[in-house]
């Protein structure tokens, strides 16, 4: 069976269907094997194989489930017991139901209209400059991070925004993004923005140089498999399997590729062989953007070269395909960085790939129009609401969102919808939602979705995005009421995350396990969850109020008074509970809860200031410290809340007071210490987890005696993606991160000759272990340093020539240092003088205890500098250059 008859099988398998009415001749939903797929005990690699299914074999599906990484597993019915397999080894045809003797309903509509946006006469996308930009809830610094953005992220631009200063801030659709909100706000100056325009007809057309400028990928990006892949002649399970690629193979991705099934195929090259892999089955990969997507799929190629045929698979090369027609729909799209090829509908032909070249120009709608694509429903529910979540992307113009009776019913339609292969329903069913039913007309599209309600009654509220359809059902009298978790100031979980039930507001136990950079151990027997943290194991477990832990050889357990609860595959657990573990304090109001450490003990050694002392203070976890200087006195602000009450200024010995203020709204809780002794003869060292240890020294030995300075060599640690991050590579093959920290050593061998303390980042090059970007900027918050300094080379594409050096900042606090900085910098190397630029980069725009700079010494880019840069003489030169700023700041 060629590719071809191979989808009409299931499109018609989709997408057979009737209007709503009395049945009968339901069929269940089922996936068949295309090739050959492992059954397992559970869902994800890590279970056993319970057997092997083969080509053609069809098995009922009972349930669905997402493994650690998200990815989709369908429970089957294997004989008399279940297995499971993974979604991007089937096909999936959800179950479909035909009409008897339909009933006509007139449905009346609900009272909230959908959102509808209207087109505008052309499209902005901000496109990211610099890793680590921060994406917020509003329009300014003071609002909550919801993710930092990796540089060439494209993200569409909704509107504009001021702060409070008058700076404008975009709002774009971040539906693309790994993150639960679908919109969020960027600052203007760390984007550039790339405006598509629009014809008379009010549709964009692409080209294929407007389309490559909408997203260029990192290639040849390495990468790795986390499980056994096949590699495969095209981007789709239907084409031929051209071997099998073990678990850990190294490979380098070429191209990717959107197929028509929305799946994301990555093109590789591996044990000298190039084909497509899965890109779940991959450590690390690019997600292709949504502004790629919008501009392509859905839309129709208005001209054509005469001369182009098609191809059965991106990037081959053929001529004895079918001549290219205008006006054909477009449902995928691939490129490698340089070309561009389009997936076109076809039912007749295993050829259905173009070239984009001069004469090809994408634009308009596919024939009838845009094609919009439900990927799945999911429900989550509580006490007296359930919340349905309709994954459909494309534009929404024409939705419509109506109530029935007789069944008790909400019916959402929309022009040209159809239902992607991996699209199931997920949660059902719940106290309010009896059954969720995907219609199909004759024509293959879906006619209607309706979700059918236990009783009458019940209220509704719904909403758009660009990629989800809401609705939220509440039983009469009740309200869906959450709020948001801030974590130690940051944005844990927002409101649309969370649930209240039983008087708590209830998290996922996976956003917290991220925020301190644990793992959870999922036990698919026990249908428990466990976590380490320090010497002691957690379990917690669906339903139980009981809380399981393991120290050592000890073992015992302690009452929840509210259970924890699994909603749509996710472990999610009260407040309280959380607050427990993790040694915090949750304090909330109408809207938000806020979860702040705890400092368990404050205690001193020493009796008077001629005598050195200490004061050692112990938390659960690690705190923001700050040191100021106050005349004679030294001032430590701890940002957290005391175990004991703190009543105004507390005498703690003859060289020590302590005062602290709780939590007010969104200003966080502080314990001030202050220390009858010279800022210069205080240092804060961090001893261990939340344990802090600040030393008095009764003298000043040197010129910075006294004085921490936190250098930050920059790169050289795991990405986010799971690649190992060296930077930008030169001309010559120079790695960024191994000049970082070549500089970053001659700089701390030169304060410490002066007498200043050290705190490193990280001094090796190569380890899998050095920090990211969060936890580098947690050591400087939690170290009580004076300074921060990270130390960079400078990168662009816009030239070889193109050098200099520059200096950016973020708080206003930094803004001397880094003029200082820069100064002895360009006096030092000799280099063009580029200016100091305040700008949001993760690390300087997340470090608010102390002046936090980042200096871009040279453009490793520029085949000169680079040649300098790998001269140690010249890097000797930027770490004095660096030293004596940090010296001339110090002594003012």
């Amino acid at each position: 069976m060629n590719k071809k008859m191979i989808a009409l099988f299931i499109v018609v398998a989709l997408f057979t269907g009737a209007i709503v009415g009395t049945t009968r001749g339901d069929t269940t939903a089922a996936v068949t094997i295309p090739d050959q797929a492992n059954i397992r005990s559970g869902a994800g690699t890590t279970f056993s194989v319970i057997r092997v299914a083969h080509k053609g074999e069809k098995y009922e599906v009972v349930g669905s489930s997402k493994d650690t990484s998200g990815r989709t597993w369908y429970k089957i019915r294997v004989g008399a017991s279940f297995g499971f397999v993974a979604g991007w080894l089937v096909t999936y045809a959800p179950a479909t139901t035909s009409p008897v003797s339909p009933a006509v309903l007139k449905p009346t509509p609900a009272k909230v209209e959908p959102n509808v946006s209207a087109q505008s006469s052309s499209t902005r996308y901000a496109v990211v400059v610099e890793d680590g930009t921060s994406l917020r809830s509003g329009a300014g610094t003071v609002f909550a991070r919801l993710t930092t953005m990796k540089s060439r992220t494209s993200l569409r631009i909704l509107s504009e925004s001021k702060d409070t200063s008058g700076k404008i801030w975009y709002k774009v659709d971040c539906s693309s993004l790994k993150i639960k909100q679908t919109s969020g706000y960027v600052a203007s100056w760390v984007v550039k923005v790339q405006t598509v325009q629009v014809s008379g007809s009010n549709q964009a057309t692409f080209t294929t140089a407007s389309l490559l400028a909408l997203w260029k990928p990192k290639l040849q990006f390495p990468t790795k498999t986390v499980d056994a892949s096949d590699l495969r002649s095209g981007p789709s399970v239907i084409y031929d399997r051209l071997g099998v690629l073990p678990s850990g193979t190294s490979l380098l991705i070429i191209g990717y590729s959107m197929n028509e099934q929305k799946e994301t195929w990555c093109r590789v090259t591996a044990a000298e062989k190039t084909g497509w892999v899965y890109a779940p089955l991959l450590s690390s990969w690019e997600k292709v953007p949504s502004s790629l997507i919008t501009a392509t799929v859905g839309k129709s190629l208005t001209s054509v070269a005469p001369s182009a045929r098609l191809v059965t698979s991106p990037f081959v090369v053929g001529t004895d395909g079918s001549l290219a027609a205008k006006g054909k729909l477009i449902v995928g799209v691939a490129t490698d960085g340089r070309q561009v090829y389009l997936e076109l509908s076809s039912d007749t032909s295993s050829e259905d790939w173009i070239a984009m070249s001069e004469g090809t120009v994408v634009g308009g709608t596919g024939p009838g129009g845009a094609v919009c694509s439900l990927t799945g429903i999911e429900l989550v529910s509580s006490n007296g609401w359930t919340g349905v979540t309709m994954h459909i992307d494309g534009d929404k113009s024409g939705l419509s969102i109506v109530r029935g009776h007789n069944p008790e019913r909400i019916e959402v339609s929309l022009p040209r919808l159809v239902q992607s292969a991996q699209a199931g329903i997920a949660g059902v069913p719940t106290q309010q939602v009896s059954a969720v039913k995907v219609w199909a007309s004759s024509a293959g599209f879906v006619s209607s979705i309706v979700v059918y309600l236990v009783g009458s009654g019940t209220g509704l509220k719904q909403s758009t995005s660009a990629s989800t359809v809401q609705l939220v059902m509440t039983a009469p009298g009740s309200t869906a009421s959450s709020k948001a978790v801030f974590l130690r100031g940051e944005l844990l979980s927002g409101s649309e995350e969370t649930f209240s039930a039983q008087g708590a507001t209830f998290v996922p136990l996976v956003d917290v396990a991220n925020a301190y950079g644990i793992l959870l151990s999922w036990d698919a027997a026990n249908q428990q969850t466990s976590l380490t943290l320090g010497d002691r194991q957690y379990v917690l477990k669906d339903g139980l109020h009981t809380l399981k832990i393991a120290q050592g050889n000890s073992h015992w357990s302690e009452e929840m008074a509210v259970a924890p609860r699994i909603l749509s595959g996710l472990l999610y657990v009260p407040v309280a509970t959380v607050a427990h573990v993790f040694g915090l304090e949750a304090i909330a109001d109408a809207l938000r809860v806020y979860l702040d450490p705890i400092i368990s003990s404050i205690t001193l050694a020493g009796t008077s200031v001629s005598t050195p002392g200490s004061v050692t203070i112990t938390s659960a976890c690690d705190l923001k410290v700050t040191k100021t200087a106050d005349g004679d006195y030294c001032v430590i602000q701890l940002e957290g809340v005391s175990a004991t009450t703190i009543s105004g200024k507390q005498v703690l010995s003859a060289w020590a007071t302590v005062s602290g203020k709780q939590r007010l709204n969104d200003t966080p809780p502080v314990v001030d210490l202050r220390l009858h002794a010279l800022a210069s003869t205080v240092d804060v060292q961090n001893a261990g987890t939340g344990t802090y240890v600040i030393a008095l020294s009764s003298t000043v030995k040197g010129e910075l005696e006294g004085k921490k300075i936190v250098l930050d060599p920059g790169h050289g640690c795991t990405s986010s993606t799971g690649s190992f991050d060296v930077g930008a590579v030169g001309p010559s093959g120079t790695k960024e991160s191994s000049v970082n920290l070549s500089i970053a050593l001659k700089v701390k061998a030169l304060l410490e000759a002066d007498g200043a303390h050290i705190v490193m980042t990280r001094s090796d090059d190569t380890s899998k272990d050095n920090p990211d970007l969060i936890r580098r900027a947690q050591i400087a918050n939690s170290s009580g340093a004076d300074l921060f300094l990270s130390i960079h080379q400078n990168a662009t594409d816009a030239g070889p020539s193109i050098g200099g050096t520059e200096v950016t900042y973020w708080s206003d606090q930094s803004k001397v240092f880094a003029g200082l900085v820069q100064k002895h910098l360009v006096s030092a190397l000799g280099r063009t003088d580029r200016g100091t630029h305040k700008t949001s980069l993760y690390l300087v725009s997340h470090i608010d205890t102390m002046p936090a700079v980042l200096v871009e010494c040279a453009f490793i880019s520029n085949s000169e500098e680079e040649r300098l840069l790998r001269e140690d003489s010249f890097q000797q030169k930027a770490a004095e250059g660096i030293a004596d700023a940090i010296v001339e700041y110090l002594s003012k």
